[in-house]
């Protein structure tokens, strides 16, 4: 076997706009397409959303007919297929438990395609607001966020083989990938005029993958095989019947490592994250306007530096775009449209999909469109 034989199974739940255009970690899965579900909205001041709280119920998509800025980049592997597709939906919430303190959270369940397959994940969010100062003239309102995100998905399984030097591997499945977040926010929002505001946000944050197990299926010498992975140690199987003349190797050993592959720490990296962002909303009649920009570095131990080492690229810093139109249908209820628009794909929303095998993937940008309703009580 070749270096890269044990940690190219992953590349089987990689997010790819370019070539796979896919996602599998857990993507989004989600999805809006931010570092950390929707923080590019963020606002001291939650009561101009709603004045106790809100549900909102929303359903996320991109596909073909969808990428009117034509962000996907066309490649003659995946034309035709449904690679780079997704849909989900999510349900949030916000509640308001005293004065200038929130409490919030919100659920997300995505499906991404690759050319063959179809990868299911799950996102969750938990978050507490409390607004230390109150607006007064050209002092804005200030507020610190904490929260706590993640993806996580029972196992990500490809069906399709995945050819890698020394060897072709038939099918590959990761059990239990998840990726989990803690974050801290400082937020301000000033009122310029009853009708518009202009919120800006920093936040700080660490984040932590983990994965259950790693195996695939694979042929050596006519004969398929159960591969295990277990840290770097490689263990295969025989699935008999295996009909070959000579003797049939049972069983066989190998270590990724003796290739210069670490498969934990490149697969469940820790790393530490840095993001700043502005938005504001003007609002007319029934019609809320809003827009959005928010930028996200992250520092990932180990794998980068695994990356930098073998001569490839780690993506470290994503730029997010989101513009979203509210019309409110009824006292306590309003529909809503967004685009978003990131220049690195999704992976400071999804830090699951990005390894030492999906990297390369993440130079592509992507959009993602959404609509549904909140209803205000």
């Amino acid at each position: 076997m070749q270096p890269h034989f044990g940690f190219s199974l992953a590349r089987q739940f990689k997010v790819s706009a370019a070539r796979l255009m896919t996602a599998a970690g857990v993507i989004g899965t989600m999805l809006p397409v931010m570092a950390a579900p929707l923080d590019v909205f963020l606002t001291a001041i939650p009561e101009q959303i709603a004045p106790r709280g809100y549900l909102e119920l929303g359903t996320d998509h991109m596909n073909e007919s969808l990428d009117v800025f034509n962000v996907r980049e066309n490649d003659p592997v995946t034309a035709g297929t449904r690679a780079g597709d997704y849909h989900g939906g999510y349900l949030t919430g916000a509640l308001r438990v005293g004065e200038g303190k929130w409490l919030s959270g919100g659920l997300w369940q995505r499906t991404v395609s690759s050319t063959s397959d179809s990868f299911d994940y799950t996102g969750w969010q938990l978050s507490g607001l409390y607004r230390f100062l109150e607006p007064a003239g050209n002092v804005p309102a200030m507020a610190m966020r904490l929260s706590a995100w993640g993806n996580f998905a029972s196992s990500t399984e490809s069906t399709s083989a995945v050819v890698v030097p020394g060897a072709k591997l038939n099918t590959v499945k990761i059990t239990d990938p998840s990726d989990r977040q803690l974050q801290a926010d400082v937020i301000g929002t000033w009122n310029l005029s009853p009708a518009a505001d202009v919120s800006v946000n920093m936040g700080v944050g660490s984040s932590q993958l983990s994965y259950g197990s790693l195996s695939a299926t694979t042929t050596r010498n006519g004969c398929d095989y159960n591969v295990a992975f277990n840290g770097n140690n490689i263990y295969g199987t025989l699935i008999p019947p295996c009909n070959v003349s000579g003797a049939v190797i049972q069983q066989f050993y190998d270590s990724s490592g003796a290739y210069g592959v670490d498969v934990a720490n490149e697969i469940a990296w820790r790393g530490t994250f840095f993001q700043a962002g502005v938005n504001g909303s003007w609002r007319s009649g029934p019609w809320t306007l809003k827009a959005g920009y928010l930028f996200h570095v992250v520092k990932r131990e180990l794998v980068d530096d695994i990356l930098n080492s073998r001569g490839q690229e780690a993506y470290t810093k994503n730029h997010n775009v989101a513009l979203q139109a509210d019309y409110r249908v009824h006292p306590r209820v309003t529909l809503f449209a967004r685009t978003q628009l990131t220049s690195n794909l999704f992976f400071n929303d999804i830090p699951v999909t990005y390894n030492s095998s999906t990297a390369e993937r993440f130079d592509s940008r992507y959009t993602l469109f959404s609509v549904g309703l909140r209803a205000d009580f």
